[in-house]
């Protein structure tokens, strides 16, 4: 008996084209960036309608937050007001407290984009994949 079976019955899942899609969050969990040291949450987001879509993955990066502290007060602002603008775009508090578990199941539409993966001198550096480009609802 092999190791692997035979998986060609099994779909493979690939970007959707840059277009308009209905989104949803299907999990929130803390990240951290080890690169950076920075801290955040990343989002896991299905393509609602599209089975054979990759998932997409949103990253919200903070600013100084008491773990981090590496930013000077003009960037760490900058960090938080996007995560603020994200938090407003999916219709959650900009300005209070948000717990993980308040990002679950929550659906909107946005403008999705396609990154190829490739760096500015055409080598592939990871797979292609969609971002989230303006969220429009």
């Amino acid at each position: 008996m092999p190791a692997i079976p035979n998986l060609s019955t099994i779909k493979d899942l690939a970007p959707v084209t840059e277009g308009e899609y209905d989104l949803r969050i299907i999990k929130a969990k803390d990240t951290h960036s080890d690169k950076t040291g920075r801290n955040g949450i990343l989002c896991i987001i299905e393509v609602i309608g599209e089975d054979l879509a990759s998932n997409i993955m949103h990253t919200m990066w903070f600013g100084n937050d008491g773990i981090y502290k590496g930013d000077d007060a003009e960037k760490s602002d900058l960090m938080w007001r996007m995560v603020k603008d994200f938090l407003g775009a999916i219709g959650l508090s900009r300005d209070g407290e948000v717990e993980l578990d308040e990002f679950t199941d929550i659906n909107f539409c946005a403008n999705v984009t396609y990154n190829d993966g490739c760096d500015d001198d055409g080598k592939q550096v990871y797979a292609p994949k969609n971002e989230i480009g303006r969220i429009l609802g």
